[in-house]
């Protein structure tokens, strides 16, 4: 389809270890909230519950969909690895079920390319993110969906790291010369 991201870098960038390691965890959490759910609704279930049952089963989708979400891009960091890059986050506010209302990454590239991305989680740490322009960040995945952004911590305004997932909004575009 198209070349997501550029050529591998010599070397693994400074925080790419932790940011795979955090998605690793990310996952291992979402899977055993799976499992927990599905267990808890057999349980039910055998006890003859049937309502509470088929509630248990339906709440258990979301923490399946996350572990399948996670799994994806955990995948596709560990085979791509990360690439150093510069981020601007802009106006990202509110969220839809799926996608969020508004607010884009722009990512740029040392190799002078760019590509759009749109973040599929606007916790209060990439709100909080929104409107810095040009922040060092490491950017994982492949195809427009399975992306991860890592941005490193930056004393004193920044203490923790912000990971969060994305998906492709526009094609990686180089400069033209």
């Amino acid at each position: 389809m198209g070349d997501w991201l550029p050529p591998p870098e010599r070397g693994e960038p400074e925080w790419a270890a932790w940011g795979s390691a955090t998605l690793q965890a990310r996952f291992a959490r979402w899977v055993f909230a799976t499992v927990a759910g599905i267990l808890i609704a057999a349980a039910f279930l055998f006890a003859g519950l049937v309502v509470p049952a088929v509630g248990a089963a339906v709440l258990t989708a979301v923490p399946g969909y996350w572990s399948v979400a996670c799994h994806r891009r955990t995948v596709a960091a560990r085979r791509t690895g990360w690439r150093t890059a510069t981020v601007t986050l802009t106006g990202v506010w509110f969220t839809t079920l799926r996608r969020p209302l508004g607010g884009t990454i722009a990512v740029r590239f040392p190799d002078g390319s760019r590509i759009g991305l749109r973040p599929w989680e606007t916790n209060s740490a990439v709100r909080a993110l929104s409107e810095l322009p040009d922040l060092p960040a490491l950017v994982a995945g492949e195809g427009p969906a399975a992306l991860t952004v890592l941005i490193p911590p930056k004393p004193p305004r920044r203490e923790k790291p912000v990971l969060f997932g994305a998906c492709a909004d526009t094609y990686r575009w180089l400069p033209e010369s």
